[in-house]
């Protein structure tokens, strides 16, 4: 039989008193501790929707000085943004779309600027694989090849990796680097993506401008075609323009 079973009605009493009295501290202390992690978490759950609201509301302000090509508004949207919403993907948007206007307007260095900044804190390896591939489309535009090769260094991820052989076959063209810019677009078109994230058929008419056999194309949808978000404009390697945001 349990030995509490054994004790009277008071005795039973006192014993928990006394413990109570022993751990009642330490007991009380664990709610405590408890109840204030459940609020703060609570807070900082609401306090990250309220700035995910915030930043979406600023965020389509910002677009709308983009639709009406008020550039002036657009760089206000775009300063709140990199101000108070650093870590949201939006600034990263909005760094894009800054990016592609100023390209619109032959401003090259603010292109590179804004496409810079997302290379170097962009708030996911997408963001970021795709600023690369932007800023090294604009470093061709000015003529600074070496620095286009290094933002290509890495793709970052193995979906990425065809258009980063497509954009390095640009730059070697650009470079007048035939041999290289055809082993590039080889590449590109034999990767296991590429019928998933490329327009092959540019591809390889880009391809057999320089007197390259037909490539090999691997993946599901060879039948097909379809267009990455790093797919370029039917033009000369050395004039192309990034993509729209």
């Amino acid at each position: 039989m349990d030995e509490l079973e054994l004790l009277t009605d008071q005795q039973q009493a006192d014993k928990v008193k006394g413990w109570l009295r022993e751990n009642g501290l330490f007991l009380v202390a664990g709610v405590v501790l408890g109840l204030g992690a459940l609020f703060g978490w609570n807070q900082w759950h609401r306090y990250q929707e309220r700035q995910a609201e915030e930043a979406s509301a600023v965020y389509e302000t910002f677009l709308q000085a983009v639709r009406a090509n008020r550039l002036d508004r657009a760089e206000e949207g775009m300063t709140t943004l990199a101000a108070d919403f650093s870590a949201s993907p939006y600034t990263d948007q909005g760094r894009l779309i800054m990016a592609r206007l100023y390209l619109d307007q032959s401003k090259t260095d603010k292109a590179a600027e804004y496409l810079q900044e997302v290379v170097s804190t962009g708030v996911s390896p997408e963001f970021r694989s795709i600023a690369r591939l932007r800023l090294a489309r604009v470093l061709v535009v000015q003529e600074k090849y070496d620095e286009a090769l290094k933002a290509l260094a890495d793709p970052g991820a193995k979906a990425f990796a065809p258009a980063f052989h497509d954009v390095r076959g640009d730059v070697y063209y650009a470079m007048g680097k035939p041999a290289e810019a055809r082993s590039e677009y080889e590449q590109a078109l034999n990767g296991d993506v590429a019928a998933t994230v490329l327009d092959r058929t540019f591809v390889q008419a880009k391809l057999d401008d320089l007197g390259g056999a037909s490539a090999a194309l691997t993946g599901s949808n060879v039948g097909g075609s379809t267009t990455s978000a790093a797919a370029v404009p039917a033009q000369a390697p050395s004039a192309q323009t990034p993509p729209a945001p």
